[in-house]
């Protein structure tokens, strides 16, 4: 159970359909125990069904023309955010099926930090089940960096391209001691090459609102903060909904024993649509900032780890 359950949230989409919904629909296989079967789970609100910190692995049967496209329930509906991508065999280079990202969108949507419900649903091609009638679908609580990264992969790069393993949070580091915090950060963009560097990259930090990227009732966030990897700095204009970032310190030298290794820089959050936290069912006073690294001049000029507080 545990393996399986590893396996699909970390498999390459031609292993989910190839070793899971083939076997089950042209070999006749009998389906994993972690699987559940809903023919309906279009018209349901995955807010009420499904945990939000367990990934669910549903057998959609049967599956109709319609699903995802006019169902839906009265909270809301599923809409499809990434159409049919070809899923191929590296081996033989012959087409295996599809796949399609769908979100759930609800009709009223107060503010709270962005996660959603993804659904990936997975269908084999005409010729190996001409009647369409059963798709495997991932069904995940995400946020909004990782949406952004899975449309990502789903449009523009190959599934080889970049890495599986690693999606949001990742936590950051904490020590008493702030200059060992700094020098960690140096460490991690240091030790980050080519396809190593995080698949948590995120180019537009700076344009979101932070509860966009965060769940501030996450007790380790409020620990440990979370770190996203970044392309490029805030520019002048970037602003989002609700508020901007404003440059609060500016570069400071993190030094080692060989001199100085990168820069910090310090920024907050200034909301110009004030919201109201509440912790333990009091209301707090919230401030946002980022701790940005980069390394020194002419390295990695072009990478920036944001660890956001």
């Amino acid at each position: 159970f545990s393996f399986i359950m590893v396996e699909l949230l970390n498999a390459e989409d031609e292993v989910i359909i190839s070793r899971y919904l083939k076997r089950r629909i042209v070999n006749g296989d009998s389906w994993p125990a972690n699987f559940i079967e809903d023919a309906n789970v279009f018209n349901k609100n995955p807010y009420v069904e499904f945990d939000s910190e367990r990934p669910r692995f549903v057998i959609v049967k049967p599956r109709t023309e319609a699903c995802g496209k006019t169902d839906g329930c009265e909270s809301g509906c599923w809409r499809i955010i990434g159409r049919d991508k070809l899923i191929k065999s590296k081996a033989t280079g012959k087409i295996l099926g599809f796949k399609k990202i769908l979100k759930f969108c609800k009709k009223t949507k107060p503010r709270e930090y962005k996660r959603s419900w993804v659904m990936e649903e997975y269908r084999l091609t005409n010729n190996l089940n001409w009647k369409q009638d059963h798709v495997i679908c991932k069904i995940r609580f995400l946020f909004e960096a990782e949406i952004i990264f899975l449309l990502t992969k789903h449009f523009y790069t190959t599934s080889e391209s970049l890495l599986r393993n690693k999606l949001l949070p990742s936590y950051g580091f904490y020590s008493h001691d702030e200059q060992e915090n700094d020098e960690f950060y140096c460490v991690k963009i240091m030790s980050s090459e080519g396809d190593d560097w995080p698949s948590y990259v995120i180019n537009n930090v700076y344009c979101l609102h932070p509860l966009e990227l965060v769940d501030p009732q996450d007790e380790k966030f409020q620990r440990f903060g979370i770190c996203i990897f970044a392309n490029k700095t805030k520019a002048i204009r970037d602003k989002c909904d609700g508020g901007y970032w404003k440059l609060l310190r500016h570069d400071r030298p993190i030094k080692a024993e060989f001199g100085t290794i990168g820069y910090k820089r310090l920024f907050e959050f200034c909301e110009t649509e004030k919201e109201g936290y509440a912790r333990n069912g009091k209301d707090v006073k919230v401030t946002w900032t980022i701790e940005e690294y980069r390394l020194s001049k002419n390295v990695k000029r072009n990478r920036f780890l944001c660890v956001i507080r």
